[in-house]
């Protein structure tokens, strides 16, 4: 069976400490799917210990999507697509610019709104298949991913802050409250960086001796 990245994404929201990204995930699934497939990707190639687990990373399906748009006649709420859902898609709705409520039929590839779109108004279904890897992989794989996906998150933050620091003298950082959390959240960095590495280790050793 295999393993999807929604898999790595609902481990990873759990270590992150950051209003937008958890506001996206709340708020438009596919939002937040897209925001973190850019960490995922960065974060494989960090993933080389045992070194053949880039071969096994290599082996996925990428996401893909949609967005269909419907001019409202006053009298439909029902939509043929004229795209069709991978299994296992995520859907948004909209009328207008508000997101509602809709379903998907897959043996008639329609679309269902709450309610009759009038004249004027326009209907909009976006659809994402967040994208997969073909092994279906154990718990320590899917944990290792998800750690590495969060310091690539963490790398963006620890690289932004140190950005912030060059632009102050050193005697106006020390000033600054903000200096002991910016310290923090470099260290943070550190921390998931080392606790990725050893659950590495511990895989790598583990397959030596049993295939896992």
């Amino acid at each position: 069976m295999p393993t999807s990245f929604v898999k790595i994404y609902e481990r990873s929201i759990s270590s992150m400490d950051d209003p937008s990204i958890t506001s996206a995930f709340e708020k438009s699934p596919i939002s937040f799917f897209k925001i973190m497939y850019t960490y995922l990707v960065n974060a494989i190639p960090s993933f080389n210990i045992p070194i053949r687990m880039q071969l096994e990373l290599a082996k996925r399906t990428d996401p893909d999507y949609e967005t269909e748009i419907f001019n409202g006649d006053g009298i439909n709420s029902t939509f043929t697509l004229t795209s069709t859902p991978l299994n296992d898609s995520y859907f948004e709705y909209k009328i207008d610019t508000t997101t509602v409520e809709g379903t998907y039929d897959s043996l008639t590839n329609e679309v269902t709104f709450p309610s009759i779109i009038q004249i004027g108004q326009t209907a909009t279904v976006e659809w994402y298949f967040a994208g997969q890897f073909t092994d279906d992989f154990v718990d320590i794989v899917q944990s290792i991913l998800s750690k590495l996906l969060v310091v690539r998150w963490c790398e963006k933050e620890k690289n932004f802050l140190l950005d912030i620091r060059r632009l102050l003298f050193d005697t106006d950082f020390k000033l600054h409250d903000s200096s002991g959390i910016n310290r923090a959240k470099v260290s943070w960095y550190d921390d998931m960086r080392e606790e990725a590495e050893k659950l590495m280790a511990q895989y790598a050793w583990s397959r030596r001796f049993k295939r896992c």
